[in-house]
């Protein structure tokens, strides 16, 4: 029968449902909402925005008319040019000239109050409200305008300089008076425009968009094309809640920051409006004709663009739709490919985790299915050959502990036994019954009736009944202590990993020392680790020779044969530990040698082999 390929089965399903439709579609509505309803969008916001300047552009042009036709009215000058020798003189000039100004004022809009103030000290009006009682020749703004010499326009302000009034938006205008044989100042007229009307329109004060008046001869300055904003770091915020009042914002705000930043490039074009995208904001600007000063207003583009995010999510929902029943289709079809390869990964898994016993079912005909057989005999190969590899392992292992034991008792037994036959020979039955007793607990607890596995107190009890026998032979130059955790006591180790270091302290670190040294056996638990020590105050060893024993150690190599006692240890441990044991060395010349084995305690699996 012919092989059916997955290939072509996945291309034959999957092909039917293409995403191309899709995105197309979703490229074109997007393309026609941001042509269509965008573009009407920005017109709107555009227009509004130009309508609130034209109208604030009309109001400032009649303020400047109205100043300036105050400014150099007859009546005014000859007014401010007097002196007032009596109170009565003072009423009777402001009643003449707050005439003067009413007369005056009656051609231009309602929202433009002139107030006059003289360097003899009157002060005039055309407000129905009452003077604020101070002296405004002092006024800053009053300063300011006897050094300029000329008309000066004066930033939005939520209070009249003069009367006291709802906080609305304010912009001033201040005229010089000066007289025209002299020159000298007589004084200046105020212009104060109530723009609170103007400003506040339902489209550029919705929730999300904020209105600014820029100042740039103030606010804005540019350093080799960077933005930075200076007088204070200030520019004016127009609210949005419709309340009367204005607020300064701090210019670190990054709305801010980059509003004034896009108008810098109004300043290099010279364009008197335009619209455009910074960052995280859209901004729409126009410039006044009056001062030069900018209305803009900036919205973020989330804001800006939520319609066109609101047919992004239903495209995107109709997308996820489609693909759903696309998805759900290609899952009935595929269904009977892909369980398979499923089925065969699970297996994989389980057998990455170390279980050789599973075998593959699959009935399929295809790649799959061979496969599957494939793999079950691959497993079962890998099985078998670990089978062989553990066998070799445990013979290896054992062959080497027969071995130890064999270099061990050949030279021990026959120096014990010479030893006991001296015993005898003088008579000293005590010490050759002593002797004799630990030669048969030594020999008994090494073979332990075959097992490679014993205890913590059996491994000291072995190691006490070898130093019980070299001390009777080396008495004068010999002593040791044994020290033990009773709570280790039963912990389970391999045999004969105390008693070769034993015997290489006694033969290297001892033997050839003239006055003879001590060896300490120390078994502890800290912090969860068992620690056994063997130290001797012996020979020792230079630091190069320690460093080649612990190369050979972590390397499991053996160089040398005096080293063969402590690298079979050391594999052995490794055998049964893992990487959770490990063995060091400490030494130096003529001051002895510390040889450490440290077993984590969690590795509890061993506790319980007895192979």
């Amino acid at each position: 029968m012919k092989k059916k390929s997955i290939r072509d089965k996945l291309l034959k399903n999957f092909s039917l449902f293409s995403l191309i439709p899709v995105i197309i579609f979703c490229i074109v509505m997007l393309i026609y909402i941001a042509s269509n309803v965008q573009g009407k969008r920005k017109d709107s916001v555009c227009s509004d925005l130009e309508h609130q300047a034209t109208q604030l552009d009309k109001v400032l042009l009649q303020a400047y008319q109205i100043g300036q036709t105050v400014a150099e009215d007859e009546m005014v000058n000859q007014e401010l040019a007097g002196s007032f020798k009596s109170e009565r003189q003072r009423y009777e000039s402001e009643i003449r000239l707050n005439s003067q100004l009413l007369g005056i004022s009656r051609y231009f809009d309602e929202n433009i109050k002139v107030y006059i103030v003289g360097e003899n000290g009157g002060v005039y009006k055309n407000s129905p409200y009452s003077l604020e009682e101070k002296e405004y020749e002092r006024e800053a703004w009053y300063e300011q305008i006897k050094e300029s010499g000329e008309p000066s326009w004066f930033e939005l302000h939520s209070k009249s300089y003069f009367v006291k009034t709802e906080e609305k938006e304010f912009i001033s205008l201040g005229i010089p008076v000066s007289e025209e044989k002299t020159g000298r100042i007589l004084g200046c007229v105020m212009v104060e425009i109530g723009v609170f009307d103007i400003l506040h329109t339902a489209e550029t004060q919705e929730e999300q968009g904020n209105l600014y008046l820029f100042y740039p001869d103030t606010n804005i300055k540019i350093i080799d094309g960077q933005v930075e904003l200076y007088d204070n770091d200030r520019v004016t915020l127009i609210q949005k809640d419709g309340i009367a009042g204005h607020e300064q914002v701090e210019a670190e705000q990054p709305e801010i920051l980059e509003t004034a930043k896009f108008l810098t490039y109004w300043k290099k074009d010279f364009q008197e409006k335009g619209f455009g995208q910074v960052a995280r904001f859209v901004t729409a600007y126009q410039q006044l004709n009056a001062n030069d000063w900018i209305l803009a207003y900036s919205m973020p583009k989330v804001e800006y663009y939520r319609l066109l995010i609101s047919v992004l999510i239903v495209s995107v929902l109709v997308t996820v739709i489609l693909i759903l029943i696309a998805y759900s289709v290609s899952c009935r079809v595929s269904g009977s490919i892909t369980r398979p390869i499923l089925s065969l990964k699970e297996d994989v898994e389980k057998v990455q985790e170390g279980n050789f016993e599973i075998v593959v079912s699959c009935e399929s005909e295809d790649e799959i299915g061979e496969l599957a057989q494939q793999f079950n005999e691959m497993v079962t190969e890998i099985r078998n050959l670990m089978d062989r590899i553990q066998t070799e392992h445990e013979r290896q292992r054992h062959y080497e502990l027969l071995l130890l034991q064999a270099q061990i008792n050949p030279h021990f037994l026959y120096n014990t036994l010479d030893s006991l036959m001296w015993l005898i020979r003088m008579e000293n039955h005590a010490d050759a019954e002593k002797m004799l007793e630990a030669l048969t607990r030594f020999f008994k607890t090494g073979l332990n009736k075959g097992r490679e596995i014993v205890s913590v107190k059996q491994e000291i009890s072995n190691v006490e009944s070898y130093l019980t026998i070299q001390l009777m032979r080396y008495k004068k130059k010999l002593s040791f202590s044994i020290a033990m955790d009773e709570e280790i006591r039963d912990f389970k180790v391999p045999k004969l990993i105390l008693q070769p270091l034993v015997e290489n302290a006694v033969y290297h670190g001892l033997k050839g020392k003239e006055q003879g040294g001590s060896i300490a056996v120390d078994c502890r638990k800290r912090d969860g680790v068992i620690v056994l020590c063997v130290s001797d105050d012996g020979l020792g060893m230079d630091e190069e020779q320690r460093k080649q024993i612990q190369k050979q150690l972590s390397e499991g190599i053996v160089e040398e044969s005096e080293s063969y006692g402590l690298t079979n240890v050391n594999e052995r441990l490794k055998f049964f530990f893992g990487d959770s044991c490990t063995m060091s060395v400490e030494s130096a010349q003529n001051e002895g040698t510390k040889v450490w084995i440290e077993i984590r305690e969690e590795e509890v699996y061993v506790q319980n082999r007895d192979s």
